[in-house]
C-alpha cells in the first residue's frame, strides 16, 4: 500500500544540490586540463601535420562541447535543487506560521 504523503527532505535535498555542483566544479577542473593536454598545437604536434591532426581535432573539440555542456547542466541542476530548498522552506515556514496562528485562534474562543 502506498502512502499519500509526501515526505521531502530539505537536507537530503541540499548535499544533492552541493553534490552536484561539486561535480560540475571537478569538470571544469578537469575541462581546463583537457584543453591543456588536447589543444590544436599539441595535436598538430603529435600528427606531424595539420592534415593528420584534423580528423582528431574535430573529435577533440566534439568532446569539448559535450564536457561544456555537461558541465553546464550539472551546475544548472544545481542551482535548481538548492532553489527548491530555499522554496520548500519558506512554504514550510509558511505552513508553520500559518498553523500557529490558527491554533492562536482556537484558544481565543
Amino acid at each position: 500500500m502506498m502512502s499519500d504523503e509526501v515526505r521531502l527532505s530539505t537536507e537530503e535535498l541540499h548535499k544533492l544540490g552541493a553534490s552536484f555542483g561539486i561535480r560540475a566544479e571537478e569538470l571544469s577542473r578537469q575541462l581546463a586540463a583537457f584543453r591543456r593536454r588536447a589543444d590544436a598545437e599539441a595535436l598538430r604536434d603529435g600528427f606531424g601535420s595539420d592534415e593528420a591532426a584534423r580528423p582528431f581535432r574535430e573529435l577533440y573539440e566534439q568532446a569539448e562541447h559535450a564536457l561544456v555542456q555537461l558541465q553546464e547542466r550539472l551546475a544548472e541542476v544545481s542551482s535548481g535543487i538548492k532553489e527548491t530548498v530555499t522554496n520548500t522552506e519558506a512554504a514550510e515556514d509558511e505552513l508553520v506560521d500559518t498553523l500557529r496562528s490558527v491554533e492562536k485562534m482556537r484558544s481565543a474562543k
